[in-house]
């Protein structure tokens, strides 16, 4: 193993990096959610959901094996639909990260203010951004390790208080699926409804893509970090899904807060403290995780040619420090204009989160021209349908910042962009 090799990062940790970056705080709640719009259905939301990814996590592993680089979806979308289009979906990954980091840091500050109730939203956000910033210079070695470590403390921690509460509920003679006692919509159209709410559970393998170049042998430790990730992740949510759907109870607590209806269910008072520390965990490395995507974003757009050349300059550790240090202002000065402006953090949510889909169906459309044989243009077909589907969900906001970014894309893509390094 070369001396580089040893500072890349195996399955193992790629994995742990794949699950901190889709798993957020929102698990904390999203179950309360789907169990208020589903009832005693409220799982299944989330098994459609993890249905629909398959089509779409099939693709991305597919690029992963044939075209890994820290490119991510861009390359994909670039090596199969051309550099203009390249350079669309190059525009809205930036401008999507521009906003939606510092949105998910701004609304970990809120868990965070629940462990140091002294700290402020806009610092702890800042915080938070340091934080990260400080992991990605120290190399993800180092920080991947950490990363890794937190990763298998919120797993077991989530799973932990699930089972725990369902043995004590089940020994209490708490009758799960038993006839709701609040009046939830006990229908089908109760569970398309909570489908909406479940669907950004399940986003973010695109970004563990960005990371290709920080993996040794990523035509392997990709797909095969994807494919386990996707397998950890769906079985927790499916599992704490249905802890909640069949014990919840009357009230807004179950709604709002179910993890700490069910660690105070069998823990008491300590319950909610462990909730809390495992929300910190989450807000973190959830950051953490995305920051390090979205340098590698920034750092091949310079390469690329879309952004100043300078930012795919690499350190004596072959680091992409000036990528880093970029997405740190940027991060950092949004959160303080959206402070200052009042901004609201669901409003820039409400702008980034969406283009995620419009990235999907880029790299499915590209998936569908590109690969060979009638068995996966199929797989490309159900993930093209999956997609436009879920584009419906777009609120306005979304849909005209998602349109300025595809033509300000469609702008600089028809310029003369230099030839990017190998990667």
């Amino acid at each position: 193993m070369t001396s580089e090799d040893r500072r890349k990062i195996g399955a193992v940790v790629a994995t742990a990096m794949s699950i901190t970056i889709v798993v957020g705080a929102g698990l904390l709640v999203l179950p309360g959610l789907t169990y208020a719009s589903a009832g005693r259905l409220g799982y299944l939301p989330w098994i459609a959901v993890a249905v629909l990814m398959l089509p779409l996590l099939e693709i991305f592993s597919h690029f992963a094996r044939h075209m890994p680089s820290a490119g991510g979806v861009v390359g994909y979308v670039r090596g199969t639909l051309g550099v203009r289009a390249g350079a669309v979906s190059e525009v809205v990954v930036l401008g999507t990260f521009s906003l939606g980091i510092p949105a998910i840091a701004l609304i970990g500050a809120g868990y965070l203010q629940q462990l140091v109730p002294s700290l402020g939203v806009a610092g702890a956000g800042l915080g938070v951004i340091t934080v990260a910033y400080l992991a990605g210079v120290v190399g993800l070695r180092i920080s991947g390790a950490i990363q890794t470590f937190i990763a298998a403390v919120i797993v077991v921690g989530v799973l932990v208080i699930g089972i725990g509460f369902w043995i004590t509920a089940s020994a209490a003679g708490m009758p799960a699926l038993s006839p709701a006692p609040v009046d939830p919509i006990m229908s089908w159209r109760g569970i398309a409804l909570a489908i909406p709410v479940v669907l950004f559970a399940f986003t973010g393998w695109e970004m563990t893509a960005f990371l290709a170049e920080d993996m040794r042998d990523p035509k392997r430790t990709m797909p095969l970090s994807i494919w386990a990730s996707f397998v950890i992740v769906t079985v927790m949510y499916i599992f704490i899904a249905w802890v909640v759907a069949a014990f919840a109870g009357p009230g807004a607590g179950w709604k709002f807060a179910p993890f700490v209806q069910m660690a105070q269910g069998w823990l008491g008072p300590l319950g909610a403290q462990i909730v809390a520390l495992i929300a910190g965990l989450l807000v973190v490395a959830n950051v953490v995780a995305a920051f390090v995507a979205a340098s590698r974003a920034i750092f091949s757009a310079g390469r690329d040619g879309l952004l100043p050349r300078w930012l795919s300059v690499l350190d004596k550790r072959q680091q992409p420090l000036l990528a880093m240090t970029c997405a740190c202002v940027v991060f950092v000065g949004v959160i303080v204009l959206s402070r200052t402006a009042k901004v609201d953090v669901d409003f820039l949510l409400q702008l980034a989160g969406q283009n995620f889909f419009f990235l999907y169906l880029c790299a499915a459309v590209g998936y569908t021209r590109w690969t060979q044989g009638q068995a996966r243009r199929w797989v490309g077909y159900l993930a093209i349908a999956s997609v436009v589907a879920m584009m419906f969900l777009f609120s306005l906001p979304g849909l005209i910042y998602c349109a300025v970014l595809v033509a300000l894309g469609l702008a600089l893509g028809g310029r003369d962009q230099r030839t990017p390094r190998p990667a």
